[in-house]
């Protein structure tokens, strides 16, 4: 029976989100397979937390420390920090990651479980960072052919008078968001110059980087995932979310109990529902991408014209919900994750990782001085 590592939480604005991801694919894992381990992500710090309270919300929405035992990430295992704990260390054979922003999403998790020696589930460390960096995904996009709305990337060393020109380059409607940041928090639809500087610093304090976008008019917005399994790239449905504003935000995501959030009424055409499909398919691909992916795209319905906004490597509920025209559910996405990501690990073991040169042998009776020299 594999030990399955399940990380969640972390040190962001989505940490929230993360814990309910977390919950949902730890009590989703083949018990006949998997033993899975709850690793919650606070203050920097990971916690194991006590089998028989894993599963409660209220442990993590209350967070004390009499539940849970700290943990250090080591080679393959979880060691325990404090040494009056009967258990040293626990084995773990994969990593599930169900952390949505920060450093469980921008590539840092995935590089100490990389250093550790623990195969992970989502995408690499590189293309985890740059899907991250909302700036850097229009950039690869560009270069790939994937239509993305204009933008500017600005910090805090942007003017007052600099906002209002770059404003009117985008015809004075834009939407103003952090650049490294998801679920919708901090980000606004500005239509008037004189709310555009207070929308960026706004924006600045999530992030050090605010990105202003052309807002996308008539706008309907559209999901679609990918995962891979057994080396192919699985794409599910295209879901049309519910809002209650002109542009989806954190409440619509996740506190829809109100109700005042309604599914968008538009019949979705076989034509543009294909386009969305081999879009996500291509992106995954090209992108290099791995686990599950969710794929955001804002469509002009006046227009017709089709954008791609966002692309999230670790969506919020392991996106399962997208998949069910494919037959899938949360068991599923959890299992083809476990097995795609262990098969990826033997893969990279296989990969010639050292090159034994007569450099160190040659340089033993060099000084320091000279091995500088030498560097130069």
């Amino acid at each position: 029976m594999l030990k399955v590592a399940v990380f969640f939480g972390g040190d962001s604005v989505e940490s929230d989100i993360s814990v309910i991801t977390g919950i949902g694919a730890l009590s989703s894992l083949d018990a006949a397979k998997y033993d899975g381990i709850a690793v919650y992500v606070r203050d920097n710090k990971f916690w194991v937390a006590a089998d028989q309270k894993a599963l409660s919300v209220g442990v993590y929405s209350k967070f004390n420390k009499s539940n849970f035992k700290e943990v250090y990430i080591s080679n393959k295992r979880l060691v325990f920090a404090n040494k009056r704990f009967k258990e040293k260390a626990v084995d773990i054979d994969v990593a599930l990651l169900c952390m949505h922003g920060g450093i469980g999403e921008n590539g840092g998790l995935q590089g100490l479980l990389e250093a550790c020696d623990i195969p992970y589930t989502s995408t690499d460390i590189a293309r985890s960072a740059i899907c991250m960096d909302k700036t850097l995904t229009h950039i690869f996009l560009t270069k790939i052919g994937v239509n993305n709305v204009k933008y500017q990337l600005v910090d805090d060393k942007v003017t007052e008078e600099e906002v209002n020109e770059i404003f009117e380059q985008f015809d004075g409607n834009v939407v103003v968001k952090p650049n490294s940041l998801g679920s919708s928090v901090g980000v606004q639809a500005v239509s008037d110059g004189k709310q555009i500087y207070k929308a960026i610093q706004n924006a600045l304090r999530y992030d050090k980087f605010a990105l202003i976008e052309q807002k996308v008019d008539n706008l309907v917005e559209f999901n679609c995932a990918g995962i891979c399994s057994e080396g192919q790239v699985i794409v599910s449905g295209v879901d049309i979310p519910v809002r209650s504003k002109e542009i989806l935000d954190f409440g619509d995501k996740y506190l829809m109990f109100d109700g005042k959030a309604k599914q968008e009424k538009f019949d979705l055409s076989i034509n543009l529902k294909k386009i969305i499909m081999e879009t996500t398919r291509k992106v995954y691909e090209q992108m290099g991408l791995y686990g599950v992916v969710r794929i955001d795209y804002l469509y002009d319905k006046v227009s017709e014209q089709l954008y791609l906004n966002e692309v999230n490597t670790i969506p919020g509920s392991m996106a399962y919900y997208l998949f069910a025209d494919c037959g899938m559910d949360l068991m599923d996405i959890t299992d083809m994750l476990i097995v795609s990501a262990i098969k990826r690990y033997k893969q990279n073991k296989s990969l010639i990782k050292r090159f034994d040169s007569s450099l160190l042998t040659l340089s033993e009776n060099s000084s320091p001085k000279l091995l500088q020299k030498f560097h130069k």
